[in-house]
């Protein structure tokens, strides 16, 4: 990520320091920039508030689809499940007109406790939008690996709506 600070110290208690600050300076030089579904979702206030119910840390990976979306196009759905203890409802974000979509998945360590239920990406930790010329480019750092996708917009939508939405779409289509 190029603001957005995320450390691990693997001292003798492993701990990792999440720091939007960067990012959170940074976005009002950047937000012009960004197309408008990108600027939205960057801008809210709950993005980066830890202990908001619309903040991104701490979601969980749900699916990620990618599919043509017609006049040579792609498009791109991530849904995001919520975490219980802090959020409220899914988030799901659409991307248009998708250049690169790359998941970087980080090899499992002989020590690490697996279980029935262990997320291989795990949890969102952070995430960072920045202007790339042609839209935008959404990085995404999960616990255990990171989503990059370059598009023209992305649209992000709590709740149901938006997933509902984008499988109308590609049952009509």
């Amino acid at each position: 990520m190029q603001f957005v600070r995320i450390e691990s110290d693997q001292g003798t208690w492993q701990a990792t320091t999440l720091d939007p600050e960067p990012y959170l300076k940074a976005l009002g030089d950047l937000l012009p920039r960004l197309p408008a579904g990108a600027r939205a979702f960057a801008a809210d206030v709950d993005h980066y508030d830890f202990t908001a119910s619309r903040c991104v840390k701490d979601l969980t990976l749900g699916a990620m689809t990618l599919r043509e979306a017609g006049e040579g196009r792609m498009a791109a759905v991530i849904e995001f499940g919520p975490n219980r203890f802090k959020h409220s409802e899914p988030l799901t974000i659409l991307y248009d007109d998708v250049r690169e979509f790359a998941v970087e998945v980080e090899e499992w360590h002989s020590t690490a406790r697996v279980w029935p239920e262990s997320r291989r990406l795990g949890s969102v930790q952070l995430d960072e939008i920045v202007p790339n010329g042609q839209g935008c480019r959404h990085e995404i750092r999960m616990t255990g690996g990171v989503i990059v996708i370059d598009c023209a917009d992305l649209r992000a939508t709590w709740g149901d709506s938006l997933a509902d939405e984008t499988t109308r779409d590609h049952e009509s289509g």
